[in-house]
């Protein structure tokens, strides 16, 4: 038989029981010589006539950079080099240039219009001198002639302005307030270079009067920044210009008198860095244009970030980790309604912290070092502390008892002297779950592949929507399978599943031909159901060499009734063996175990992993240790048949004797009904400050029964969800509410006046008490806390296969898990099992070429199943209000996946995540976000930014919107905002002083090497064209290897290979040098880092928040994107989820609304951002106009 027609019988076969369910190469760059430094520091030969004229800087260092080397060379072949300069009107202009001996050259000067003012023509080597005042302000040129001399001959330049004439007063503005130049509305020019900083000038105001300085420096000083700053009479610093180049702003005088204006220079030699470990690039000079008006009217400047209001409680609540129960997170939830409360429309608030926790927060190749959760915690208490020793007080210390039912009536009454009503709910921390054993074998596996070899001329090779396939049947034997290539070329290997799934599984497209030739051997993925699979290739070349190599393995199957339970699958062997279990969901799809983010070892810091491919690469293929033990979990569950699937990794090895189990935990539905209903009871009882206290499920203990007396307590809320306090019920005080159902207790929360359209979820699928963190920020907010698990569709369950599916598909780039993105279709799909699979019988019997995309539109299917199982939930529960709702997921990673806050940000929602260790790890976060009016004032560089500006575009447009891209400019300006201190770097060590210092702000725009670092200028590498220089810190990255500095305009592009190769810091030395962030928040623009555990790095060290995503990262569209978020941010004052949010459907897909504009644009099918906020999305960024909240003593 013909193998189309068994592929169509096979297809038939599948169709009964099966069905369908629904790197830019880096930029090259033409290289300068490296010979020398003419002319004047550039690498180049000055131009040959005006209009090509190099820039040279006289009131700057002379330190052999751009414009600022003061040598240059002519020859009979090169015969005049043209320099221009920037001059205020009335400066003197002193020129000297020496000639080498045997050489005569002329010397002349000339204006922007091409006229020649002055020149010097000495005979031979003698010196050529011109001393001119300037006419006008701007730029004049000087011209070296060459006349004669041998070769090629080297010159020397002395050049020099001597005296000033800033605002026409024939010397030079004062640099301080108290001195300022006397002046009235008109125009004027000045000059500032590194030995004169500032321009002081000062006029009259009255009040009511709009001041409208206009600054205009572009077309009179070059690559060159001047910033304005406005001051009232009273010598305080109201407003900003700080634009870069020209500023033009208005201000209403609120006071009549002198005000003053200075000008500086950005980034300028005083107010900037300096450095004694590295070199800081400080420039800026030359003339520049000041006019001031005073008008009637005037565009006010952006008002006030708003400032949320607390008053902190002198006093620190503790409880004791307990990891073997939730008692200390029961217990937390009796803290919360005394220390997270509203009092007559105040929020008070104090933290809760957990003690001992020694659980490491180490994520790499030694997960020991440099962190656990009690050093996050101590972050957390340290700038607690510190904050108040600014009022010089001490925090009470109050430690919790560690039984919850004491805790809560001890806290009851010592926080209430009395009241009248208590919060009631059932002590939850004593009901366990069932665990199940639905599985259990014991056998033997041999170690046993077939391989299959072949080349581009198989004729067994078909062509599937534009990729090429070699079709293979698999049976249930083949458990894995492997494709690999031998040869060169840029081609990129990859497994497909034809039917019954229509879809890729796994690629290999790094080291080869990025980093190097070599074969391409590293994919291993598991067959998770019999059918039609392919080797699949983007393009095909004769001299490669295809090898297919499928693994032999044993499946197994079991059945889950329940959605709310756990699998815990576990194979064991006597001797250490390379076998793996996998887990295959109902519909084929493999759910566990995840590939892990990181392989291989950690280079030292500063050298890469795999560079250049070598041939000893660990960084590229999973290959785990050999073992005795392997397990694979799935929290989130669907119901139906499971297959396990047991198979060796390696091709190679002996028979091995193994047992396989699985266990199901079902979750006991008292448990889950106490723990929502404790925690909902927590929230209830902070928003109206009423104690909250525990009961058992048919008894009121002593301890509650005395706090009942103690308060005088004769009606109580009940919080009893599921009624599992139907036997207490009449045992307690009046029941003024008995709240039974979810809807219950939602009304209940909803109807309170300072509830906000926000939403708590979180997950009891770990065991631990992640609840209470959640009802924390849910108590602050006045939301609901509700179970995903609870949620109809199992989103958790959704958001796991994509995220399982994302990192199978991907590939190791250099050791961090570079995830693969979803498929698209470019519009809308319409077809059906039955339509697919008679498509791919035409096309195997060759009556058919057209198939639908590879892939169909998974990522929108899959994303939209999330979104409409997370809208029907809440609509049931009728949260769905007037407006975005703001969703914050409080869980671990691995428990309730990103995508899944993901997916819910865009025009109808936003989103947040709390990821969480463990409790304590995610309370510590909460705790933080909370807190943050207070604590950042324990941040002693709160007023200042920071920013490691790598790659960006500058002085071009971003694709596809057309507009000018300006990154840098633009974001220096944002960052002085609301008279912050901008302070950018772009040199490792710089950045890490600078963070540990202290800074409010962190923007990171550059590659993020598959997730595992951060990419930064080197100080001095070998791989540079320069290995010798000493490279400089600077406010933005520059072009070093194309002889640039970061004043330099223009794109800016850093490569993961020479040249501009950028310095590598990978994620386990940035967790080793950073200290404490003092609630710096942080914002990335960076490919898949939030999917790794960059995020986690920063968060352990007591960052607010972390925002970025976790699909595609620098691009020229999410750097056009993080401008406006900034800009939202910082200057509007908006909150980061509604900001973030806003800009969703325009720069990739916004599955919350479906709309067609946002699905298929040509924007948002070439990108896949996966937004990411970790942390609470409703946070306002710290503006310097806020004020010091004064705690409380109680």
């Amino acid at each position: 038989m013909k193998r189309k027609k068994v592929i169509v019988f096979f297809l038939l076969v599948l169709l009964v029981g099966s069905g369908i369910n629904g790197l830019s190469n880096a930029v090259q760059f033409e290289q300068i010589p490296s010979d020398n430094n003419d002319d004047a520091g550039y690498k180049k030969d000055a131009g040959n006539d005006q209009n090509r004229a190099l820039m040279i800087y006289p009131g700057e260092l002379i330190d052999n950079s751009h414009g600022r080397g003061r040598t240059g060379a002519l020859s009979s072949t090169d015969l005049n080099d043209w320099f221009f300069f920037s001059v205020c009107q009335g400066q003197e202009i002193h020129i000297t240039v020496t000639p080498p001996v045997g050489f005569d050259i002329r010397l002349s000067l000339w204006t922007t219009t091409q006229i020649m003012v002055a020149f010097s023509n000495a005979s031979g080597s003698t010196p050529e001198t011109i001393i001119y005042n300037a006419s006008y302000s701007g730029f004049w040129f000087m011209q070296v002639t060459y006349i004669s001399g041998d070769g090629t001959g080297q010159y020397i330049i002395d050049l020099y302005l001597q005296g000033q004439n800033d605002g026409d007063s024939g010397t030079d503005a004062p640099n301080n307030y108290n001195d300022a130049l006397l002046i009235t509305p008109g125009t004027y020019f000045g000059y500032l270079d590194m030995n004169d900083p500032y321009d002081w000038y000062t006029f009259q105001v009255a009040t009511g009067e709009w001041i409208h300085p206009l600054l205009k420096m572009k077309s009179y000083a070059y690559l060159t920044d001047f910033d304005l700053q406005l001051y009232d009479p009273n010598g305080t610093l109201v407003y900003e210009g700080n634009k870069y180049y020209d500023d033009n702003f208005t201000y209403p005088a609120s006071v009549t008198g002198h005000w003053g204006i200075r000008v500086d220079i950005f980034p300028g030699w005083v107010d900037c860095p300096h450095p004694t470990n590295w070199s800081y690039y400080s420039y800026g000079s030359g003339a520049y244009n000041l006019t001031i008006k005073l008008e009637t009217s005037g565009v006010s400047p952006p008002g006030p970030v708003p400032q949320p209001d607390i008053t902190p409680i002198a006093k620190t609540y503790k409880i004791k980790n307990d990891a073997q129960s939730t008692k200390d997170d029961f217990a937390y939830l009796a803290a919360i309604p005394a220390c997270n409360y509203l009092d007559d429309g105040q929020r008070y608030l104090a933290p809760i912290i957990y003690t001992n926790d020694t659980t490491p927060t180490a994520y790499y190749d030694d997960n020991t070092s440099f962190g656990t959760v009690d050093d996050t915690t101590q972050y957390l208490v340290d700038d607690w502390n510190t904050y108040l020793s600014l009022f010089s007080r001490t925090p009470e210390q109050y430690t919790l008892a560690t039984d919850p039912v004491q805790a809560a009536a001890d806290i009851a009454q010592k926080e209430w002297v009395s009241s009248l009503t208590a919060v009631v709910a059932v002590d939850g921390s004593g009901f366990e779950d069932t665990v199940k054993t639905v599985l259990k074998r014991t056998s033997l596996l041999r170690h046993q592949t077939k391989v299959e070899e072949f080349n581009a001329n198989s004729p067994k090779i078909r062509n599937f929507d534009g990729s090429y396939e070699y079709p293979l049947i698999l049976g249930p034997k083949w458990c894995a399978l492997n494709v690999s290539m031998f040869g060169t070329g840029a081609a990129t290997p990859s497994i497909h599943a034809i039917y019954p799934f229509y879809m890729m599984m796994a690629q290999d497209w790094w080291p080869c031909p990025y980093d190097g030739q070599g074969p391409k051997t590293d994919m291993y993925y598991p067959i998770t159901r019999m059918g039609l699979w392919a080797a699949g290739f983007d393009i095909l070349q004769t001299s490669w060499t295809m090898r297919i190599t499928k693994y032999a393995g044993a499946r197994y199957q079991f059945r889950i009734t329940d959605e709310d339970s756990s699998i815990y699958a576990k194979l064991t062997t006597n001797q250490p063996s390379d076998l793996l279990v996998f887990l295959i969901d109902p519909q084929g799809y493999l759910k566990a175990p995840d590939i892990p983010n990181w392989n291989g070892p950690v280079n030292p810091i500063h050298i890469w992993n795999g560079l250049e491919n070598p041939s000893y690469n660990p960084w590229r293929t999973w290959h785990p240790a050999l073992h005795t033990e392997y397990t694979a979990e799935i929290l989130h569950p669907e119901t139906g048949i499971w297959t396990a699937i047991v198979v060796p990794r390696e091709a190679n090895g002996s028979i091995v004797r193994y047992t396989l189990s699985v266990d199901v935990k079902t979750v006991n539905p008292d448990r889950a009904d106490a723990s929502i209903s404790a925690a909902n009871a927590a929230v209830i009882a902070s928003l109206n400050h009423f104690p909250l206290l525990y009961v058992n499920q048919d008894s009121v203990p002593a301890a509650t029964a005395s706090a009942f007396n103690a308060l005088g307590v004769t009606k109580v809320i009940f919080v009893e969800r599921g009624e599992i306090g139907a036997n207490v019920r009449s045992k307690l005080p009046t029941i003024d509410k008995d709240l039974k159902t979810m809807q219950e207790i939602v009304d209940e929360i909803k109807n309170h006046p300072a509830s906000e359209n926000y939403i708590t979820i979180t997950s009891l699928k770990t065991g631990a008490g992640f609840f209470a963190p959640a009802a924390m920020i849910a108590a602050y907010h006045g939301s609901p806390i509700l179970r995903i698990e609870e949620a109809s569709g199992n989103p958790a369950a959704v958001a796991d296969r994509i995220h399982t599916w994302r990192l199978w598909a991907g590939d190791y780039y250099h050791g961090g898990r570079d995830l693969g993105s979803l498929p698209k279709a470019n519009g809308p799909l319409q077809i059906t099992k039955l339509e697919l699979f008679v498509q791919l019988m035409k096309v195997f019997l060759g009556k058919e070429t057209v198939l639908p995309p590879f892939g169909l539109d998974a990522d929108r299917d899959w994303n939209e199943e999330i979104y409409q199982s997370m809208k029907w939930y809440i609509k049931s529960l009728w949260l769905d209000k007037e407006g975005q709702e703001g969703y914050c997921f409080v869980a671990p990673r691995s428990d309730i996946p990103a995508e899944l806050h993901s997916t819910m940000m865009g025009n109808n929602s936003y989103a947040g995540d709390i990821p969480g260790l463990t409790p304590a790890y995610s309370s510590a976060l909460v705790v933080r976000d909370l807190l943050y009016p207070a604590l950042i004032w324990a941040n002693p560089g709160r007023t200042i930014t920071t920013s490691q500006i790598i790659n960006y575009r500058d002085s071009a447009s971003w694709w596809p919107t057309g507009a000018n891209g300006f990154t840098s400019r633009v974001m220096k300006d944002i960052f002085q905002s609301h008279l912050r201190t901008y302070d950018g770097h772009c040199l490792w060590d710089a950045s890490l002083q600078r963070m540990n210092q202290g800074a409010s702000v962190l923007v990171y725009i550059g590659h993020s090497t598959g997730g595992s670092g951060l990419s930064e200028q080197y100080l001095q590498t070998n791989y540079s064209n320069y290995p010798e220089q000493i490279w400089w810190d600077g406010w933005r990255g520059y072009m070093y290897d194309n002889w640039k500095t970061p004043r330099d305009n223009g794109v800016v592009w850093y490569n993961p290979e020479p040249p501009m190769l950028y310095d590598f810091i990978h994620y386990k030395w940035v967790d080793q040098q950073l200290q404490n962030l003092r609630s710096n928040a942080i914002f990335y623009a960076s490919t898949h880092t939030g999917d790794n555990d960059g995020p986690l790095v920063y968060l352990d060290h007591g960052a607010v928040c972390w925002v970025g995503n976790e699909g595609t990262g620098y691009n020229n569209l999410l750097e056009e994107q993080n401008e406006l978020l900034m800009d939202d941010l910082l200057i509007k004052g908006d909150r980061i989820g509604p900001a973030l949010s806003r800009y969703i459907w325009f720069y990739t897909r916004d599955y919350t609304t479906g709309d067609p504009n946002s699905m298929y644009s040509e924007n948002t099918l070439n990108t896949n951002f996966h937004p990411n906020i970790y942390g609470d999305p409703d946070l306002l960024i710290y503006s310097p106009e806020w004020t010091i909240p004064v705690p409380l003593e109680r």
